[in-house]
């Protein structure tokens, strides 16, 4: 029982040691050093999944349209549920008011994985908009270098067919017309977002 106590005790210094993502006081540190807390602005970019949707933002509940979130402002009214996902790495719930380009405020519910949105770990345009000097964080492998000189690899990313694209927008298709059936969305807000959709193909 007090091995329990101790390791209790000293695990925030642990945790702060390790450089992990932490929730105090209405204060989210992330491990990029970038802050969140009640009454910040956060400033989202772009879904980066092929049909626009965000990777790494999704709705608490219900909703699927997270392509609606696209360069709009977010300002924190509440952060709970700080949890670690294992190799995913770790999320928040985000309470607040989304600002929309056209003006539009909503409340919203949100899970973010605030690193990989913060920064893309495949490259990709980052979900969240930070200062420069919250980037770059990751650190990257070096192996040593081979004793005998062999050609070197050219790391190509591997494109999406066509046909996987054109099913994946199908897919989103579906969604959008199944939440204008629901009573959801508008009919022009559905020919809207299907026409987005479309234009991307």
């Amino acid at each position: 029982m007090k091995k329990l106590l101790f390791a209790m005790m000293f695990f925030p210094f642990f945790a702060k040691a390790q450089n992990l993502p932490r929730l105090e006081n209405d204060t989210l540190y992330t491990t990029s050093g970038f802050n969140m807390y009640n009454g910040r602005v956060l400033q989202l970019a772009t879904g980066t999944s092929a049909a626009g949707y965000f990777r790494f933002i999704k709705f608490k509940a219900f909703r699927t349209d997270t392509y609606n979130l696209q360069n709009s402002s977010l300002q924190v009214s509440k952060l709970k549920g700080l949890k670690s996902s294992g190799d995913d790495g770790y999320s928040i719930r985000i309470t607040g008011t989304a600002t929309h380009l056209d003006g539009k405020q909503e409340e919203v519910e949100l899970v973010v994985n605030f690193d990989k949105a913060i920064e893309s770990p495949d490259r990709l345009p980052d979900e969240i908009l930070v200062p420069a000097e919250f980037k770059n964080q990751r650190k990257e492998i070096v192996a040593e270098e081979p004793k005998q000189k062999t050609k070197p690899v050219e790391n190509v990313k591997q494109k999406t067919p066509d046909d996987i694209k054109n099913l994946l927008i199908a897919d989103e298709i579906k969604k959008l017309f199944d939440l204008y059936k629901a009573g959801a969305l508008t009919k022009d807000e559905y020919e809207t977002q299907k026409k987005k959709l479309l234009d991307r193909q």
